[in-house]
């Protein structure tokens, strides 16, 4: 072979060689990149330790407004011949309704007129009687439950106050005796009606919260107990647990089928501490804070950050610079979904690991 067709030769082969090369060196510079960190694992989720108060309170759900009611029934002959207004608050002394148009008085006490009083005898409602005639100032203040002359005469001067005949006799279905003041939530009779029967519907003038409670989960509610109270119009004011009562019910059904799984129930009855608070609103629903066990300035992590130890126990992954290391804890109080804990080295401020 001649040297010039050893030159063609070499050329040639340099040509492949390099075209080989090239090749490769596009290869290796089109290699996909790594993967994204995105698409690896996710990065662990951290809260901070925090150094705060835990508190076992709860909060329930009640209803404002003047409690149950009560009916008054007329035991008088005749006519009805006036009623209040639907709203009204009485008070000891006042008119409650009208019988052929003389007037059916409150008296404030716990024993009713039963009788009438129109001599010298004694007796649990001869003491409402002179209790009364003594707050409205017709009678000096007496410890006896004796009718006694000074008593008849007081009689006389309250009838006159009422443009009555001071005949110094008190007919039992003259006065209606109640515990206290009552305010009117309805009329069961109309004017013109026969007196002898259901006539007014009342209520007490307090405002009161009804909370229906599971009949199984009453601890910490009992008469008593000072709860805070927050009103439908956003104010806040304590109050004070009356009474809970003991017969269990199903609560109220819409016709949800899932209304056949509550528990039944029972109602708590709350007074409120400042009454005019409430001022503007009859009626809605009220958060009822009912206080439990508190710890106060403890740290804090979510229950998602613990971790059950196999030998028992738990503890915190705690995230830093050089990685994560388990520290282990011990659990105070569970509340809100938060833990109290304590642990070697632990301080505020520090992150651990949780779950979510």
């Amino acid at each position: 072979m001649s040297r010039r067709s050893l030159r063609m030769v070499a050329l040639v082969t340099g040509a492949v060689v390099l075209a080989g090369a090239g090749v490769a060196g596009f290869r290796i510079l089109d290699k996909p990149e790594k993967a994204a960190a995105a698409d690896g694992p996710s990065p662990a989720q951290t809260v901070e330790i925090v150094r705060t108060d835990l508190s076992q309170a709860k909060d329930l759900t009640g209803q404002l407004g003047y409690g149950a009611g009560q009916t008054i029934k007329s035991h008088a002959t005749g006519t009805l011949t006036w009623l209040p207004k639907v709203g009204a608050a009485l008070d000891r002394g006042e008119v409650l309704f009208r019988v052929d148009n003389k007037p059916i008085v409150l008296f404030y006490g716990s024993t009713p007129l039963f009788r009438k009083l129109d001599k010298p005898i004694d007796g649990p409602d001869v003491r409402v009687l002179k209790q009364n005639l003594t707050a409205l100032g017709f009678l000096p203040e007496t410890t006896t439950d004796k009718l006694t002359p000074a008593t008849t005469w007081a009689v006389k001067e309250w009838q006159k106050s009422l443009e009555l005949d001071p005949t110094g006799v008190l007919d039992p279905a003259s006065v209606v005796v109640l515990p206290g003041p009552v305010r009117i939530d309805a009329l069961k009779a109309a004017s013109g009606d026969p007196a002898a029967a259901d006539v007014l519907g009342v209520t007490s003038t307090d405002k009161v919260v009804t909370l229906p409670v599971d009949a199984d989960s009453v601890e910490g509610i009992a008469a008593g107990g000072k709860v805070k109270l927050t009103l439908p119009n956003g104010k806040v004011t304590g109050g004070t647990i009356r009474s809970v009562g003991t017969d269990a019910a199903p609560p109220p059904s819409d016709g949800n089928p899932a209304d056949g799984d509550k528990k039944p129930q029972v109602n708590a009855l709350i007074t409120l501490d400042q009454q005019a608070a409430s001022a503007g609103v009859d009626s809605g629903p009220v958060t009822v804070t009912v206080p439990g066990p508190a710890r106060k300035g403890v740290l804090v992590v979510p229950v998602a950050a613990l971790l059950a130890l196999r030998e028992g126990g738990y503890a915190v992954q705690v995230a830093g610079g050089n990685g994560t290391a388990l520290v282990a804890v011990k659990t105070g109080m569970f509340a809100d979904g938060n833990v109290e804990i304590t642990g070697a080295g632990l301080q505020a401020g520090q992150k651990v690991v949780t779950t979510s």
